[in-house]
């Protein structure tokens, strides 16, 4: 029978070390095998050995060996019972019976049937009432898996196997969170509390009533110097509160639907946990989780590299929040919708009021919060369009069309100067763009200084190029005019 709760501190017994697995894979007359023996001995000693070492943060190897196909002396259905139930038992004896003749059994620690076709989705832990006895020794429990499954089912009936199936009503409540319920990523702490892999010194325990606390969480997946956990005991009968930082890192990469702190429950009764909410700081909807029943708010005050500081205070803790967070909101809109009108003058003051207003958030100061993103927001709204916005745009204008007027000049040391005015119109662009105004006026006036004065040079040099041409055109003229002059007078 399962126990009416999941332990308050690690378990006395760590599953750590090496453990030695055996894969008996069997298939039946009817239901021949697809795979081969070491395409599912690379699937589990490969891709599941490689889950645990990590999960458990390099306290669990898991090594061993895979059988040969055995092909039972029966077929499928007749192992399957009148009222329609699956023989596991029945399979199970003659499958190790029958691997018990080449291989020792007292060898492994823990023992997976794999069969050819097994009706169950997932995998499943077998306890037997009476052990079954080979000829190198008994075996009273093992998992079995469909050969045709995800790696994440086999881990999953490997994690059942090592200890938690005693847990498995409660676990199944967790859903994607565990990968013992129906998950694909990493495990909760409840998991690793019960293997035994993370200590007491990770689990902040709370009891009602509570004290208010700030309590910075490391994320489950890459443990540092802080908690991985809290679990707040909410009185006789309430049931337990857990709170866990999950990221999207190892395991749990694309495999949650949502990241930060996840709170689980579980009531005071042998049930299944149940999912509450994933607490994510500087979100209106998802930061703050109120129980005014119980008294009770949990905050995420704010996250720094994948760290979440979270504060368990009263309802009153979690009303204050949520009005903080809505002034904040309000206030990053305004200035969001001033800086994109360029209404910059006096922005700076609404900018530095509103992380003033994130800081005394993070502090759980919620009151002083409020105010500063009041003012925040009264100061975006009075924001205004500065004067060297209108100046800046103009010269732009021009500039822009200098620009274009200047596109066939001839002249070498003209052509050199419009690449100097283009780069300095770029850059006047460009503060622009970042309203800087200032230096936006001067560049942009600086190119225009540097188009006029290449039309002038390459003007210049046209006006001395045809004088140049004219003055050797005038006196071949004459001479012609001569010529012709002559040669008239000769033919009279």
């Amino acid at each position: 029978m399962c126990p009416k709760l999941i332990p308050i501190s690690a378990s006395d017994t760590c599953v750590c070390g090496t453990r030695r697995t055996l894969l008996v894979l069997v298939d039946f007359p009817d239901y021949p095998h697809l795979s081969s023996k070491a395409e599912v001995g690379q699937l589990f000693f490969g891709r599941v050995a490689r889950y645990f070492y990590d999960v458990s943060y390099g306290k669990l190897s898991v090594t061993g060996n895979a059988t040969e196909w055995i092909t039972l002396p029966k077929l499928y259905g007749q192992y399957t019972g009148t009222d329609g139930t699956s023989g596991i038992a029945e399979i199970a004896d003659d499958a190790f019976v029958a691997a018990s003749r080449f291989i020792n059994m007292t060898s492994f620690d823990d023992f997976m049937l794999v069969l050819s076709f097994y009706p169950s989705l997932t995998a499943d832990m077998v306890r037997l009432v009476t052990p079954i006895a080979t000829k190198t020794g008994s075996i009273g429990r093992f998992a079995v898996v469909e050969e045709d499954r995800d790696w994440t089912t086999y881990a999953r009936g490997h994690g059942l196997m090592i200890g938690l199936s005693r847990y498995e009503t409660q676990l199944s409540g967790l859903g994607f969170l565990d990968l013992a319920a129906s998950g694909q990523g990493d495990m909760t702490i409840w998991s690793k509390l019960i293997l035994g892999w993370i200590n007491e010194s990770q689990v902040v325990k709370l009891s009602s009533p509570f004290v208010r606390s700030i309590v910075t969480l490391d994320p489950n997946e890459a443990p540092g110097s802080d908690p991985l956990a809290i679990r707040l005991e909410l009185g006789e009968g309430l049931g337990i509160y857990w709170i866990e930082d999950r990221q999207p890192i190892g395991y749990d990469r694309n495999t949650l639907q949502d990241y930060g702190a996840v709170i689980t429950y579980l009531k005071s009764s042998n049930s299944s946990a149940k999912f509450i909410k994933v607490l994510q700081p500087d979100s209106l909807g998802s930061a703050v989780f109120l129980n005014p029943d119980l008294e009770l708010s949990m905050i995420a005050l704010n996250q720094t590299q994948g760290r979440i500081r979270i504060l368990l205070g009263d309802a009153q803790d979690g009303r204050d929040a949520q009005e903080a967070l809505y002034a904040i909101l309000r206030a990053s809109d305004a200035v969001q919708i001033a800086d994109s009108a360029s209404r910059i003058e006096g922005l700076g003051i609404a900018q530095q009021l509103l992380s003033d207003a994130h800081t005394q958030f993070a502090l759980a100061q919620f009151k002083q919060a409020d105010a500063l993103a009041i003012s925040a927001e009264t100061m975006a709204n009075s924001a205004t369009i500065p004067q060297d916005y209108y100046q800046a745009s103009q010269l732009l204008g021009t500039a822009g069309e200098l620009r274009n007027e200047t596109l066939g000049v001839t002249s070498s040391q003209a052509s050199q100067l419009v690449v100097q005015a283009n780069a300095a119109l770029q850059r006047a662009k460009d503060a622009f763009a970042a309203k800087n105004f200032g230096i936006a006026e001067q560049n942009a006036q600086s190119a225009i200084d540097l188009f006029n004065s290449a039309q002038r040079i390459d003007l210049t040099e046209k006006i001395l190029w045809w004088i140049g041409n004219l003055a050797l055109i005038i006196p071949v003229a004459i001479l012609a005019f001569a010529l012709r002059y002559q040669l008239k007078g000769n033919w009279r």
